[in-house]
């Protein structure tokens, strides 16, 4: 007989916290006890305005969800997706020893101070990997061929054909897209872009090369990459090493012909270098998805320039990716509580600490 233990489930206006207690009961209902279900932000517009602060900023900067205040005081795992769980959650769960994420992203924890705490943290890598490889190329595709514009035209009474790039629409056969960041979704955006014949450039230092060439693609320099591509797509993750990683520098390497796609992290690209390339037409385009305010202010730069394409942060939101994102999650820590493999731990180094070994032998007995 395992022993059971408490929980805390916490969804928000993306995922409800109801999600979360049926993909619990599915993988997790010969662990859990009890289960504590609610939501931290259940206003759509709120909640977006909430997690990007939490994402610049941190978890610490917000407090402490109602709901682990009444009832986290005995729980032994905590789940959400955009909840902030920082050390005021931990001081708030002397017992926790699981917090989980249904999302890549680990801007709303604090992992340092779980790990310090003992705290096993997981998330969950390519939740929605094949929403934002879909539309990465999507977006490569309506900004070189000016599909958003010309919509845009016709609704407004207007039949144009005239683009500022008409001397150069692209097909993407045979053209070279540099692929900044080599994880699940970044080879996706490889394995899609192979049908259209398309040449991967690929700069991620953390991948090997051999891998690379494996996959179909060329490995090379980050200099390389932006001189040589037509199209550069971001797909690295955030970091403090990797901020503004794409700046002055790198666009200033670009051709005049080519176009930057970021449907990443908007903190991975230096927002105002690439508004005076645009404006000085030094590249042909951009697609943006991710932006430093969100939403965009009525005096953004971005709003008078006709060599970009803009969408309201949605590259990740389809059906499949918020459906499966909770079951990824509950399924990977059973793995855990059942001795097996998980995936997705973050902070691997709790797992062989003393005190979570002796914690989980007793889940597990």
């Amino acid at each position: 007989m395992t022993k059971q233990i408490k929980a805390v489930l916490i969804g928000d206006a993306m995922i409800r916290g109801s999600e979360f207690k049926l993909a619990a009961e599915k993988y997790l209902g010969d662990f859990i006890a009890d289960a504590k279900v609610g939501d931290w932000e259940e206003d759509w517009g709120k909640l977006q305005e909430r997690r990007l602060k939490v994402e610049k900023e941190g978890p610490e900067i917000e407090v402490v969800d109602p709901l682990i205040k009444e009832h986290g005081s005995t729980a032994e795992l905590l789940a959400g997706l955009f909840v902030p769980i920082s050390s005021k959650v931990f001081a708030a769960m002397p017992k926790l020893r699981i917090a989980g994420v249904s999302r890549a992203g680990l801007e709303n924890v604090n992992v340092a101070e779980a790990t310090k705490r003992g705290i096993v943290i997981f998330n969950v890598e390519g939740r929605n990997a094949e929403a934002v490889s879909d539309f990465a190329v999507g977006m490569m595709l309506c900004e070189c061929r000016n599909m958003a514009r010309a919509h845009f035209a016709i609704k407004n009474g207007q039949w144009r054909k005239t683009f500022s790039n008409s001397s150069w629409v692209p097909q993407l056969k045979d053209k070279n897209v540099g692929i900044v960041g080599f994880g699940y979704i970044g080879r996706l955006v490889a394995q899609k872009l192979s049908g259209f014949k398309a040449k991967c450039l690929v700069y991620d230092p953390f991948v090997a090369a051999d891998e690379v060439r494996r996959l179909g693609c060329t490995p090379v320099d980050k200099d390389t990459l932006f001189a040589e591509s037509d199209f550069v797509t971001i797909h690295a993750r955030m970091s403090e090493a990797t901020k503004n990683m794409v700046g002055e520098q790198e666009l200033r390497r670009m051709k005049p012909t080519a176009y930057l796609v970021n449907t990443a992290r908007a903190g991975l690209l230096d927002q105002s270098a690439l508004i005076a390339a645009l404006q000085e037409k030094r590249i042909a385009g951009a697609g943006l998805d991710v932006f430093q305010d969100e939403p965009l202010k009525p005096d953004s730069p971005f709003l008078s320039l006709d060599n970009v394409t803009l969408t309201t942060h949605i590259a990740g939101t389809t059906k499949e990716a918020l459906s499966s994102s909770p079951e990824l999650l509950m399924e990977d820590i059973k793995k855990l509580l059942s001795a097996q493999q998980p995936r997705f731990v973050v902070n691997k180094e709790v797992l062989d600490r003393p005190d979570f070994k002796a914690w989980l032998k007793g889940v597990q007995q």
